[in-house]
């Protein structure tokens, strides 16, 4: 696998080259791919001598770029010049090779990406993480062991996001990397879905922040390596993409990590990957979701939520929570009440916790009563509060006409709730 730094032979493109080289050098690379692209365009009209000797003329040049930089010990430079579009042709390169990573010099006024631009294309389209770099210090430094390399990586629930998280594990297995998890929430959908109430919609709420680094921390999961780790959600009050350079700037890092979801058409002006790309004084590393990526981390289940009327057949949930969070898991026990239901609930607590298994391994067991009169989005709230990694619950299998009158509290969850469901079915 390797890293191909894409040039145009101008100055400013030699800070990609520079950065490129220096994550080769920290991660002990023994080769770099250095390319440059002459525009189709410009050869369209050319005989085959002629361009030939274009080729030629821009190797040599190519060649004398490189002087610029000098000799890194240990690692062998090849270059290579191609004619055609310039970032299909720097794609597919980095496809053949199997390049883990594509690293370009950002263009524009003050170094600045415009939408639409080669490098936002490269963005847009390339399903290999590409690197476009400002400024080459901070990753010389950091291959010289001066100092860890700062980065902000945007975390949220998607699937994108994982991509990134792949990615910054990977750069602190090469070295020290501080980490800065940056989420950008807005107060009513948060509180929505924690079920909490009176949240202030432009001051920061201490208890939802709470949660929300809790649940970003186990969104990281467990991150080897050297250096330290800063989760830092960001109350939102316009787009993600402008609070996301606010957090760039205000924890000086050196370079914003961000997974893309290579938006098209209208939907790209919404793009947080197009706002940094645009406007952040950083480097920025957009990544597409890619089969590593996906695969990185199997979940751990530590804890669960069994969600019961009561009814022998719903109580079947509950072994399945001990069964799936193991030893030293946590199980929370939930009975959801309507609101003016005068039902005894420390009689009820008391019930619930008797339904735990004799064989509890050390499992931590939590009975919860809960009052609410829409039991999925009740049970979908506690479940959001007690940070649970999956629901278990039983459905009892209605179909036809019966499921469209009464509907299933299990449907209703599915769609209500964050979390991973598991659904258990009446045996026939």
């Amino acid at each position: 696998m390797a890293i191909v730094v894409g040039t145009d032979l101008s100055e400013q493109s030699l800070v990609a080259l520079r950065a490129g080289l220096a994550i080769a050098q920290r991660r002990g690379d023994r080769e770099l791919i250095v390319v440059h692209v002459i525009d189709e365009d410009t050869t369209e009209d050319a005989s085959a001598s002629l361009r030939d000797d274009l080729v030629a003329g821009r190797r040599a040049r190519l060649d004398a770029h490189l002087a610029k930089i000098g000799a890194q010990p240990g690692i062998t430079v090849r270059t290579d010049v191609l004619v055609g579009d310039i970032d299909d042709a720097l794609l597919a390169y980095a496809d053949t090779e199997g390049a883990e990573l594509v690293v370009v010099t950002a263009r524009g006024k003050g170094g600045k990406e415009r939408l639409g631009g080669t490098t936002y294309k490269l963005a847009l389209r390339s399903k290999r993480p590409l690197l476009v770099v400002r400024d080459a210090a901070p990753f010389i430094a950091w291959a010289d062991g001066e100092r860890p390399l700062r980065v902000l990586v945007g975390v949220d629930e998607s699937a994108a996001c994982q991509a990134a998280i792949h990615v910054v594990k990977e750069l602190r297995k090469a070295g020290p990397v501080d980490i800065v998890v940056g989420h950008v929430y807005f107060p009513d959908e948060a509180a929505h879905r924690y079920g909490l109430r009176h949240v202030s919609m432009v001051e920061v709420t201490p208890e939802l922040e709470q949660m929300l680094s809790r649940d970003l921390q186990r969104r990281l999961g467990d991150v080897p390596g050297e250096g330290g780790v800063l989760i830092a959600p960001r109350l939102g009050l316009g787009r993600i993409g402008d609070h996301m350079l606010e957090i760039a700037d205000a924890q000086k890092v050196d370079l914003v990590l961000v997974g893309t979801r290579q938006k098209v058409g209208l939907r790209r002006l919404s793009s947080v990957s197009a706002v940094l790309l645009e406007d952040t004084r950083q480097s920025v590393l957009c990544v597409p979701l890619s089969a590593d990526a996906a695969l990185d981390e199997v979940p751990k289940v530590r804890i669960a939520v069994a969600a019961t009327d009561r009814s022998p057949f719903s109580n079947l949930a509950i072994p399945w929570a001990y069964g799936l969070v193991g030893d030293r898991g946590e199980v929370h026990i939930v009975h959801v009440v309507e609101d003016v239901s005068d039902a005894n609930d420390k009689a009820i607590v008391t019930e619930l916790l008797e339904l735990a298994p004799p064989a509890r391994m050390g499992v931590t067991t939590r009975a919860h009563v809960v009052h609410g009169d829409d039991a999925a989005r009740t049970i979908a709230e506690t479940a959001e509060r007690a940070g649970a990694d999956v629901i278990c619950i039983c459905s009892h299998g209605r179909s036809g006409l019966s499921r469209a009158l009464v509907g299933s509290v299990a449907d209703k969850l599915m769609r209500a709730c964050h979390r991973p469901v598991l659904v258990l079915r009446p045996i026939e």
